[in-house]
């Protein structure tokens, strides 16, 4: 028979506090709701947590890990970062953490542990996992310098659960602010967003608005039966690329409908000599703006028409004017 030998108070003490520690971090994590301060956080609660040299934190929510937040990131050795390289897409393939001095790595990578052992150097890929799916990864370097015991892991292990939620919960946030400010066939601002900067910028002045027309939006449904995807909405993603090339730092570009060929831009700080050279710009561009060759045909290039708001004038009724300019401008041209 065995004899149940009881833990020592001490190791009860330790687990407790750190669990309060868990407790305190996931609370303050999952009240960030800005994603760049939440990746932030987490590298340095890691840092903090488990003595680390070195931690970077990867953004896996594209095709290939992005770099998003670093603690100490000073030039990492050879072998050291060969070896992040080298686990981070095996991990990701296997769906689970790795870690370079595991007895059961594939034999590939055994150069590059011997390597890393040969200067008591360990780096662990761990996962921001929440409902079975990976939202990040973090890779953490100890660069001769001892890995925590189990104990101290074990207590991080409670939070780290957490923090996976964590950033689950700020990629859906992210998601839902994309559906309901973001074009979906664009990637442009939607009138909702555009409604929002215009109310931003009520006491604003100077303030110029630029609205666009393409046209060409019929002929290319008619070309492609209308088949709007290989139409029309070829020509609506190729003006809103060129209209955001144009836009310069704090500019707004903005699709004003979702199924509408109309475009807006707003000028804050532009007066009415400024915001006229604009127009002129956006007009010669979209005039001579090259489309695919399947649409050179049915594409006759865009009216521009521009205001700058008057004193204590709403934004919406400069939106008008400038919506009412391009108008003129249209039927001007075809007139000719």
């Amino acid at each position: 028979m065995y004899a149940w030998m009881p833990r020592d108070l001490d190791a009860f003490d330790r687990e407790a506090d750190y669990q309060r520690q868990a407790a305190h971090a996931t609370f303050r994590i999952l009240r960030i709701k800005e994603p760049d301060a939440l990746w932030s956080q987490i590298v340095a609660d890691v840092a903090e947590w488990l003595d680390a040299t070195t931690v970077r934190a990867f953004d896996v929510s594209g095709r290939a890990p992005v770099l998003r937040s670093a603690a100490w990131d000073e030039p990492l050795p050879s072998h050291a970062r060969r070896m992040e390289r080298a686990l981070i897409s095996r991990s990701l393939a296997y769906e689970r953490s790795l870690i370079s001095n595991h007895p059961r790595l594939d034999p590939d990578l055994a150069p590059l542990s011997v390597a890393l052992s040969a200067t008591d150097s360990v780096v662990h890929i761990l996962h921001l996992r929440a409902n079975a799916v990976t939202h990040g990864l973090v890779a953490v370097h100890w660069l001769s310098t001892p890995r925590p015991g189990f104990e101290r892991r074990a207590g991080f292990y409670t939070y780290w659960d957490n923090a996976g939620l964590a950033v689950a919960i700020a990629n859906e946030r992210a998601a839902l602010e994309r559906t309901a400010f973001v074009d979906a066939l664009t990637g442009l601002a939607n009138q909702r967003a555009l409604k929002a900067e215009i109310d931003r910028h009520a006491d604003t002045e100077p303030l110029g608005v630029l609205v666009l027309d393409f046209d060409g939006m019929k002929a290319a449904n008619a070309a492609f039966e209308n088949d709007y995807a290989r139409g029309g909405d070829i020509l609506i993603v190729a003006v809103a690329s060129a209209l955001r090339a144009f836009a310069r730092p704090g500019e707004m570009p903005a699709r004003l409908h979702t199924r509408g060929d109309e475009f807006c831009l707003l000028l804050p700080g532009s007066d009415e000599e400024a915001t006229a050279g604009r127009c002129a710009g956006l007009q010669q561009l979209l005039t001579d703006l090259e489309v695919p060759d399947s649409h050179r045909h049915v594409y006759r290039g865009a009216s521009v028409g521009g205001a700058t708001r008057g004193p204590g004038e709403p934004v919406s009724e400069t939106l008008a004017r400038a919506s009412r300019a391009m108008h003129e401008r249209k039927e001007a041209t075809r007139s000719r």
